[in-house]
């Protein structure tokens, strides 16, 4: 079963209140452009990529060790100076060479993970920084409310505390509500720009005002198929992986030591005592080098290569693990969020129309203010619970979709906006 989740206001006051809402930039930013902003131009990716590249020279550096090398060699014989030209060429190391490649390749699929998981975590970040903002907006608009109708009462019983109806003690208590109201609101407010600030941090200042998507591009699929894509497409997992490759080749590098190399030598005279010599100007021969290094260093070296290998395993097998929780964590929390919605719409309904029926007995002395400020905050807990519902079940969807891969860099158009 596909489809599309469609986005819609929480409740129908927060439309007719928008007036209410904070001060917005002349431009909007929609929530694919936040997404390619963070996975593109943040400073951490271009460091990421940098990385990548040192990593890529790097492989073309091991692969050269393959072809001769050439060195200038000054000596003294008998107190007469000699100069000479020694071109080498490597026949047989016991896999150095070819260990000192893979490790270079392993250090670039190292490097490619981390971007990967740079990105991820970007991507995160920032849908999560993103409804985060929408969802204090809208919370913003019912404080506003909220605080504006605590104002309208407190007229309303300051009247009727000057017509002797009420006591002044009604005043004064509906005056603290109000300002209680209003300390709320100003605490939104602050969590608001705080949260701005924060997206400012992953997609560049002055961007825009965060714009509500019309669609994500959710698809119900298998628990089982979820948690393989998440582990497929993880750049943590494929860092690890990487990791354990670097290990493995580190292992093959420090075993060659053990071994001898063998090179192919050509010596050229270049002046000297012997330089006259024909024979001696130029010679070619095999040379067989041994060098295991300080002791045993050679054998700890590569043990402690495959003690890393060995943590390298565990660490992505206990990963693999928390994976697969967090993404079943995640589908379990999209499911009852999901549940709760309609019921969040109905309580806003329902606590909507106790405080219409409350202002009206109130009038008529039915009801105390006490009844009506209980009835009011319960219906603005209401819409903001709703709303923490709403904009709750987005941001984790999101994250399950940029987890599992289904959205990406690649495809971030599928977001309608």
């Amino acid at each position: 079963m596909s489809g599309h989740v469609k986005l819609s206001s929480v409740v129908g006051l927060w439309c007719v209140v928008a007036a209410w809402m904070a001060p917005v930039s002349a431009s909007e930013l929609k929530l694919s452009e936040a997404l390619r902003m963070a996975g593109l131009k943040h400073p951490s990716v271009q460091a990421k990529l940098a990385e990548l590249q040192a990593a890529n020279k790097d492989v073309v550096a091991a692969k050269w060790a393959r072809f001769p090398s050439i060195t200038v060699q000054g000596t003294t014989s008998n107190s007469q100076p000699e100069t000479a030209l020694l071109i080498q060429q490597p026949l047989w190391e016991g896999g150095r060479i070819t260990g000192q490649i893979l490790l270079a390749q392993a250090t670039v699929r190292q490097a490619e993970a981390a971007l990967l998981e740079a990105r991820q975590s970007l991507l995160q970040q920032t849908s999560t920084t993103f409804f985060e903002i929408l969802r204090l907006k809208e919370r913003l608009i019912l404080a506003k409310k909220s605080e504006a109708e605590h104002q309208k009462l407190v007229e309303l019983i300051e009247r009727r505390v000057k017509s002797e109806i009420s006591p002044v003690a009604d005043a004064i208590l509906a005056k603290a509500r109000k300002q209680q109201s209003t300390s709320e609101r100003i605490q939104v407010e602050r969590a608001l720009q705080t949260a701005r600030l924060t997206l400012d941090q992953w997609v560049g200042p002055q961007a825009g005002e965060p714009k509500l998507p019309g669609t994500l591009p959710w698809q119900v699929k298998p628990d089982d198929q979820l948690v393989s894509s998440a582990k497929a497409f993880s750049g943590e997992l494929r860092r690890l992986q990487a990791l354990e490759e670097v290990a493995l080749a580190q292992i093959q590098i420090a075993s060659a030591a053990s071994w001898p190399g063998l090179y192919l030598v050509n010596r050229q005279a270049l002046g000297g005592p012997g330089y006259a010599m024909t024979g001696a100007r130029n010679q070619t021969y095999l040379s067989l080098n041994f060098s295991p290094g300080a002791g045993l260093s050679a054998a700890a070296a590569a043990e402690a290569a495959k003690a890393r290998a060995e943590t390298a395993k565990q660490g992505i097998a206990l990963y693999e693990r928390q994976l697969e929780q967090q993404v079943r964590n995640g589908l379990s929390e999209a499911q009852s969020l999901q549940l709760q919605r309609a019921t969040s719409q109905e309580l806003i309904k329902a606590t909507e129309e106790v405080v219409d029926s409350y202002l009206r007995q109130y009038q008529i002395g039915r009801k105390n203010w006490l009844d009506v400020l209980n009835a009011l905050r319960e219906s603005i807990q209401a819409a903001n619970s709703a709303g923490e519902i709403e904009y709750g079940l987005y941001a984790v969807k999101l994250r399950l979709l940029l987890s599992s891969g289904q959205l990406n860099l690649d495809n971030l158009e599928s977001i309608y906006d």
